[in-house]
C-alpha cells in the first residue's frame, strides 16, 4: 500500500472530523519515516513477516520477552478523564507505571471529555502528536486506514493477546496487524423496576442463556404497561447520535452490516429486516419510548421516575439509579433470539503513534496499562469492565455495585466479534451516521417502515464502500 505524507493523513482524518466527530493525538517523525526505517527496529520487522499466529496477526510476539526502552524515552500519554472514580483509575495506574519503569519519562495530558476530540483535532493540523493515545474502539477506523498508528505486533506475545475477549481483539486489528490493544469496557443491560416486576410476578433471568426472549419481553412489557397505565413501557435502546447501541439486536439474529471482508454491504437480508421490525413492533404498541439512551430528561429519568418499568442502560449507570431509586432497581441480562443474545461494545483502546520517537517505550506503555495486573488496577479503581478473560472468569474485587459488576463481566463475554471487527472498521463512522439517519424516523415517529430503512441503508453503506 502507498505510504502517506503527514499533510495527507492529517487532511483526512480532519476532514472525517469535521464530518464525523472523529479526534485523534501523538507527537514525533512521520509515519512515512518511521515505517520506512522499520519502525526504528528494522530486526523486529523481519522477524514479524516470517511468522503468524493462530489469530491472523503478523509476527506476533516476536520482540515481546525483554524488550528495553529507547535510552531517554519520553512517552506523551494523551487521555481523558469522564469522572471522579475514572480519573481515580488513571491515577492508580500510572503511579505504579512510572514507578516500575523510571526509565521513561512519562508526559501526561489529559483534556476534558466534552472536548476531547476537538482539542486533539486541534493538534492532529499542527501535526503535534503524542505518542500513546486512548480512543474510543468504534472510532478506530479512520485512524486504522491513515496508517498512524504504530504496528505493535513486535512486542506484544501470543500468550498476552489470546487472553483478550474474542470481540475486542477483533476491533484492535487491521490488516494482520495488532495496531491498538483493548483497554477496557463497558456495556448495556436490562435495568428493571424491582417493585412492579415483584408485583406482577414477573420472573428474573438466571443467566444469559436464561435471559427473556424477544417475544417474552414483549408480552411483559406489554404487562407492565397496563397494569400500571403507562405511556411506554421501556426505553433506552435508541440512541440517534450513537445508533450503534441497537447493532446487538441485529447480530443477534445473524444480521451484519458488512460482508467477512468489509468489502460489500449486507443490510437487505430478512435477518436485518427483522431485527429493525422487532423495533417498530415495539413502537407500533408505544412499549418502547421515542427518546434517546442516556440524556439525563429522557431514558433514565423517566426510569427513575417509575414512569417506564425497563431501561437499557449502562454499566455507568448504575450509581445514577442507587441514588435516585435506592433498593428499588435491578439488572438482568440483554434478550435472546434463537439462543443467541449480545450486548454494545463500549469502552477504549490504547494505541501507539507510528510516527513516535520511541517505538519500544510506547509498545511498553501500551501493554503495561493493558496487562492483567494493569488492567486489574485501572478496573477495580474505576469500576470498568476488564477485556481480558483470565479476569472476567476470575472476576474483580469492585467495592461498588460487585454484583452488578459481575453480571456486566458476564454480558461482555457475549458481544459478537463480528460486530466488533464491524464497528471498528475503516468506514464504521459514516456507517454509523447513515444508519442514525435512516433509522430515527421509524424510531421517534414510525414515518419510515423497516423495509425502507433496510433498503436505504444498504444503498448508502453501498455508496460509503465505493468512496472508501
Amino acid at each position: 500500500m502507498k505510504k502517506k505524507t503527514v499533510t495527507t493523513v492529517t487532511a483526512a482524518i480532519l476532514a472525517a472530523s469535521m464530518l464525523l466527530g472523529l479526534a485523534a493525538c501523538g507527537g514525533g517523525s512521520t509515519p512515512s519515516e518511521t515505517q520506512a526505517a522499520g519502525g526504528g527496529d528494522g530486526a523486529a520487522k523481519e522477524e514479524a513477516a516470517a511468522s503468524e499466529n493462530a489469530f491472523g496477526i503478523e509476527g506476533l510476539g516476536s520482540q515481546a520477552e525483554g524488550l528495553t526502552a529507547e535510552e531517554g524515552a519520553e512517552i506523551e500519554i494523551c487521555y481523558w478523564a469522564g469522572s471522579t472514580s475514572d480519573e481515580a483509575a488513571w491515577n492508580a495506574i500510572l503511579e505504579k507505571l512510572q514507578a516500575d519503569h523510571p526509565e521513561i519519562k512519562l508526559k501526561l495530558q489529559t483534556y476534558p471529555s466534552s472536548d476531547f476530540r476537538d482539542m486533539l483535532d486541534t493538534r492532529i493540523a499542527g501535526n503535534d502528536w503524542p505518542d500513546v493515545i486512548r480512543y474510543t474502539y468504534q472510532r478506530l477506523g479512520k485512524f486504522k486506514q491513515a496508517e498512524v498508528m504504530l504496528d505493535l505486533s513486535p512486542y506484544i506475545t501470543e500468550e498476552n493477546v489470546a487472553d483478550f475477549a474474542d470481540a475486542f481483539r477483533s476491533g484492535c486489528t487491521y490488516q494482520g496487524k495488532l495496531v491498538a490493544l483493548p483497554h477496557h469496557t463497558d456495556t448495556v443491560a436490562l435495568f428493571y423496576n424491582k417493585r412492579m416486576f415483584e408485583e406482577q410476578g414477573i420472573r428474573i433471568p438466571t443467566g444469559p442463556d436464561d435471559a427473556y426472549t424477544w417475544d417474552e419481553l414483549k408480552d411483559i412489557l406489554r404487562k407492565l404497561k397496563e397494569a400500571y397505565n403507562l405511556t411506554y413501557a421501556a426505553s433506552g435502546i435508541w440512541d440517534n447520535g450513537s445508533g450503534y447501541r441497537y447493532l446487538p439486536f441485529v447480530y443477534a439474529n445473524g444480521g451484519t452490516l458488512l460482508n467477512e471482508d468489509q468489502t460489500e454491504a449486507t443490510v437487505n437480508t430478512p435477518e436485518f429486516l427483522e431485527a429493525i421490525q422487532f423495533y417498530d413492533d415495539l413502537r407500533a404498541e408505544d412499549l418502547i419510548a421515542n427518546v434517546g439512551f442516556t440524556a439525563p430528561t429522557q431514558a433514565n429519568s423517566l426510569f427513575v421516575a417509575e414512569q417506564i418499568a425497563v431501561d437499557f442502560a449502562g454499566s455507568w449507570h448504575c450509581s445514577y439509579m442507587e441514588e435516585n431509586m435506592a433498593g428499588n432497581w435491578g439488572m438482568t441480562y440483554m434478550p435472546l433470539k434463537d439462543g443467541k443474545t449480545g450486548s454494545d461494545m463500549g469502552g477504549n483502546g490504547i494505541w501507539a503513534y507510528a510516527g513516535t520517537k520511541y517505538p519500544k517505550a510506547a509498545a511498553i506503555v501500551c501493554e503495561y496499562i493493558t496487562n492483567a495486573e494493569g488492567m486489574k488496577i485501572f478496573c477495580e479503581a474505576g469500576n470498568f469492565i476488564p477485556v481480558r478473560k483470565s479476569l472476567i472468569e476470575s472476576g474483580l474485587d469492585y467495592k461498588n455495585f460487585p454484583e452488578e459488576m459481575a453480571l456486566l463481566n458476564e454480558i461482555v463475554l457475549t458481544i459478537d466479534p463480528k460486530m466488533a471487527a464491524d464497528e471498528t472498521s475503516v468506514p464504521f463512522l459514516r456507517i454509523n451516521e447513515a444508519f442514525c439517519e435512516e433509522m430515527d424516523p421509524l424510531a421517534v415517529n414510525r414515518s419510515a417502515t423497516p423495509e425502507q430503512v433496510v433498503e436505504n441503508l444498504q444503498n448508502r453503506v453501498t455508496e460509503i464502500l465505493a468512496e472508501q
